[in-house]
């Protein structure tokens, strides 16, 4: 019989946590976080596009529609 690989027993449960929050809090400290007045420009930025694809979208339902309306109306 072939020999099976000794497995090696896991840390604890307490450990593993510990050593992921040690872990998380590492790669946080690495992280730029934006200043408040680039975090309001980006903000502006994401609700007028917000508000630009918006109104696009009813342009286009409307144009759709219509167009529908058209062809159910010939029919």
């Amino acid at each position: 019989m072939a020999k099976q690989p000794a497995t090696e027993a896991k840390p604890a449960l307490t450990v593993r946590v510990k050593e992921f929050y040690q872990e998380v809090m590492t790669e946080i400290s690495k992280v730029t976080w934006p200043s408040q007045d680039e975090l309001k420009s980006s903000t502006q930025i994401v609700l007028l596009m917000l508000v630009l694809v918006g109104a696009l979208i009813y342009v286009y339902d409307n144009v759709f529609q219509i167009f529908v309306m058209g062809i159910l109306n010939l029919v």
